[in-house]
């Protein structure tokens, strides 16, 4: 199983950087996140590396992408099903992404991507359960000084296992503050000055993850998923070191948090005690072609 799970990774790696090889775009960001726990409540943690290239086409732009993740969870020691939880305390991931863009007239354009992803405790052999297909379909309008975008996506980073819809309103009430107000994010972005910037958000975060070692609870109830979902709004700092590296800061508040295991029929079986909670976080950001956007 290990060896089948370092073969795919080495496999997806290879082909981004096949990819590279024909592009100047380079983007890596690595990050972690960490909502404690306390004596009654689940507690996570949360650490991601991404890889993203883009290539410039004259009807549009391709971007690839290269995302691992991983989720711990700290369960409190007065947890009932304590014995059971034995290999679902951690969570990975790997998925690519293809995506498109493209303006189209008046104002119009559209974005596509599909996202398949391996995401699993890996107790056992990787199967056709492990795998997910996130995507989503955007369209978008430019009016004067405001952007319009709707459409749908399905993202299990944010905790949901269908799709949900994208709807906001984007703009800049002067040169140094602009927002992105709609659901489900909504954000409000504050430039002091080139180096130095302020985003106040809330947005949907969360897991969704195949259980591959067999977990009965209840007597009779078979787990085969785990789910965690949270909103939470928070503070972001980000700082250019220089042209090219990027680091951020986070501190951020849980409105609302819930983890669960779900049965073959994506049916509550077990939902924990989870308290809404302060969360903190760090990434660093690497940009090869100067980009400080």
């Amino acid at each position: 199983m290990i060896m089948a799970y370092r073969v795919l990774l080495i496999f997806l790696m290879l082909g981004a950087n096949l990819i590279v090889a024909q592009t100047n775009d380079d983007l890596f960001v690595t990050g972690f996140n960490y909502v404690p726990g306390t004596s009654n409540s689940v507690g996570f943690q949360e650490a991601n590396v991404a890889f993203d290239y883009s290539v410039d086409f004259k009807e549009g732009v391709l971007t690839n992408s290269l995302a691992y993740s991983n989720h711990k969870i700290n369960y409190n020691s007065n947890e009932v099903l304590n014995e059971s939880l034995l290999g679902i305390e951690s969570f990975e991931s790997v998925a690519y992404t293809l995506q498109f863009k493209k303006a189209i007239s008046n104002g119009w354009g559209y974005l596509i991507s599909a996202s398949p992803s391996i995401s699993s405790n890996f107790e056992s052999s990787i199967s056709f359960d492990d795998v997910i297909f996130n995507g989503a379909v955007i369209f978008s309008k430019m009016f004067i000084n405001k952007k319009l975008n709707f459409g749908v996506v399905r993202n299990s980073s944010y905790g949901f296992s269908t799709p949900i819809p994208v709807v906001s309103i984007a703009g800049a009430i002067n040169q140094k503050l602009t927002y992105s107000v709609g659901f489900p994010i909504i954000e409000f972005l504050y430039k002091v000055n080139t180096k130095n910037q302020f985003s106040l958000y809330a947005k949907p975060k969360g897991f969704y993850s195949n259980i591959t070692n067999e977990i009965v609870v209840n007597i009779d109830d078979e787990v085969e998923k785990a789910q965690f979902n949270s909103i939470v709004s928070g503070l972001k700092y980000s700082h250019s070191i220089d042209d090219n590296w990027k680091v951020e800061l986070d501190a951020a508040y849980q409105l609302k948090s819930d983890y669960e295991l779900l049965d073959k029929n994506l049916n509550s079986v077990y939902e924990f005690k989870t308290k809404n909670n302060f969360s903190a976080g760090v990434s660093l950001k690497f940009n090869l072609l100067n980009d400080k956007s």
